[in-house]
Formats: C-alpha cells, sequence, structure tokens
C-alpha cells in the first residue's frame, strides 16, 4: 500500500510538473504567435474580426515591402517611408550594440581579470561603487546627461549611444566577468609567469582562451541589452538616418495619424529574430558562463 501510495504522488507530481511546463511554454509563446498571426491578416480582418486558428486570407505583402526596404537601404537610397526606417534602424541597432559589445568586452574583461587577480588598495570600494552605479535607475540620469552630451554638440549622433551603453553595461560586464575568472585556478597563470609571461601575457594566452564561454555569454547579453534599450535612443537622436529598432518599432503609423498594426507586427517579427537567433545559436554558452562563476575554488 506504501508503495502504491508513493507511486501514485510521484504520478501526480510529474502531471503538475508537466502542466506547469506547458502553462509556461503558453506564457512564453503566445504573444509571439499572436504577432505573427497579426502580421499576416488582412486589416480589415484584424481590426473586425475574433482570432481565429488561421485568418481567412493569408497575406504576406508586409514582408515583401520589408524586403523591398531592404534592398533601397542598401543601395543608398533617400529614407522615405516606415518600412525603409525601420530597415535602417535595424542596422543602427546592429551597429550601436556591436560596437559597445567589443568595447565593453575588451575593457571590462581587462578590469574584472584586474579586481579577480591584483590586490591593490580601494578594490573593494571600486566593484562596490561599479555594483552601485548599475543599480542607478536610468531615468534618474536623463537629464544630466542630456545637458551633458547637449553642451558636446554630441545630439542626434550614432557615436553618443555607443558612449551612453557604454556607461550602462560596464559594470555588468565588469561584474560578471569578475566571478568568471575567480573560478579559474590561479596556478595556470603562475606557471605562465615561470615561463616568463608578465601578466599581460598571461591574461591574453591562458584566461581568454578559458574563459571563452564567460566572454560569450556576456557579450550575448550585453548585445541584447543594447537592441532592447528605448530611453536613451528616444531622447538622444532625432533623426530618420539615426532612430534605434525599439523607437522605430514605436513610430508605425499610416498617413491618417493611426496606427499600422498589421505592419507593426510584421516589423516586430523581424526584429525578434536577430535576439533569438543569438539565443539559439549561443545558448549552451551562455549557460556555462553565468553557471561557472558561482563556483570558487
Amino acid at each position: 500500500m506504501k508503495k502504491k501510495g508513493k507511486s501514485i504522488k510521484r504520478r501526480i507530481g510529474r502531471v503538475g510538473i508537466y502542466l506547469g511546463v506547458i502553462l509556461l511554454l503558453l506564457w512564453t509563446f503566445a504573444p509571439l504567435l499572436w504577432m505573427f498571426y497579426s502580421s499576416i491578416c488582412e486589416k480589415s480582418e484584424l481590426l473586425t474580426g475574433g482570432p481565429v486558428v488561421w485568418p481567412e486570407n493569408v497575406t504576406f505583402y508586409r514582408y515583401r515591402e520589408f524586403f523591398s526596404s531592404i534592398i533601397k537601404v542598401f543601395r543608398g537610397g533617400r529614407i522615405a517611408s516606415t518600412s525603409e526606417v525601420f530597415i535602417h534602424s535595424i542596422f543602427n541597432s546592429f551597429k550601436v550594440a556591436a560596437v559597445t559589445t567589443g568595447i565593453s568586452l575588451l575593457i571590462g574583461g581587462m578590469a574584472a581579470y584586474a579586481f579577480a587577480r591584483l590586490r591593490f588598495r580601494g578594490s573593494n570600494m571600486l566593484m562596490i561603487l561599479a555594483l552601485f552605479i548599475q543599480l542607478l535607475p536610468t531615468v534618474s540620469l536623463v537629464i544630466p546627461l542630456y545637458e551633458t552630451v547637449s553642451r558636446l554638440g554630441m545630439i542626434d549622433r550614432i557615436v553618443t549611444l555607443v558612449v551612453l551603453y557604454l556607461g550602462m553595461v560596464m559594470a555588468y560586464a565588469i561584474w560578471v566577468l569578475h566571478g568568471y575568472f575567480k573560478s579559474i585556478p590561479p596556478d595556470l597563470e603562475d606557471a605562465a609567469r615561470i615561463d616568463g609571461c608578465n601578466y599581460f601575457q598571461a591574461f591574453l594566452r591562458i584566461i581568454v582562451p578559458l574563459a571563452k564561454p564567460g566572454y560569450v555569454a556576456v557579450g550575448t547579453l550585453v548585445f541584447l541589452m543594447c537592441w532592447d534599450e528605448f530611453l536613451y535612443a528616444l531622447i538622444f537622436m532625432n533623426s530618420k538616418e539615426t532612430t534605434t529598432l525599439t523607437v522605430a518599432l514605436s513610430q508605425f503609423s499610416t498617413t491618417h495619424g493611426g496606427i499600422d498594426y498589421g505592419m507593426l507586427m510584421a516589423g516586430g517579427c523581424i526584429a525578434t529574430l536577430i535576439p533569438l537567433l543569438l539565443a539559439i545559436f549561443f545558448q549552451k554558452y551562455i549557460v556555462l558562463g553565468l553557471t561557472a562563476g558561482g563556483v570558487k575554488d
């Protein structure tokens, strides 16, 4: 009887786990499915009809318009329509996110290594200060940053976003890489220094190859943070040439001032592809990089 009772409890527990997983998947993918559904519906069906399993009149003209906009933007044509602004904004967001990620990994990696291996006065205070900066609300920095950037004449420049995003993600990169470097045995660097390497050479030849999962994890998450940022991009960028993805998504409107929900949903599907592919491709490295720093020798 006891064995039967335990087996019943186990089965009930498994059923509960499966139901929880199914509910979580529905909660996660339902908005994405609805976004794709809305992007292939006719406008009349989207605004008047109720939700169905599959739209009666499937159309992909919105995606064709985006594809033609890609060709025009690549050829260097004048940016005029909303779809062209959106495609150009994807390139802007990619450039800003890629440059910010590269610089943050370069500088943040060296800073994290210094905090993890070197002992100097005020190191703990500097780490706490970096964490404090990371905890500051973004909106509280907007006014002083805008005053500074405006006086420097850097409003509406892509490089301004790179500098602002570096201040936003640098502390995060330092803290995560610091934890990962602490998990690497220092004996490897000691052996390298015995063979004639200095700290910087040991860092490049020993630590960086071993820390590849940590770099990939931090780089991917930093890229996504920059990719999804909205407030700074909205305030500091004013023209169509410097608009980023998140701002362009909020500007899908018709000639009569209404919102073109179909184009908005199609743009959302296209904008989701890059972070989705990054998450799928680097999934193993992200998990390994974020969990390795939690074990200390």
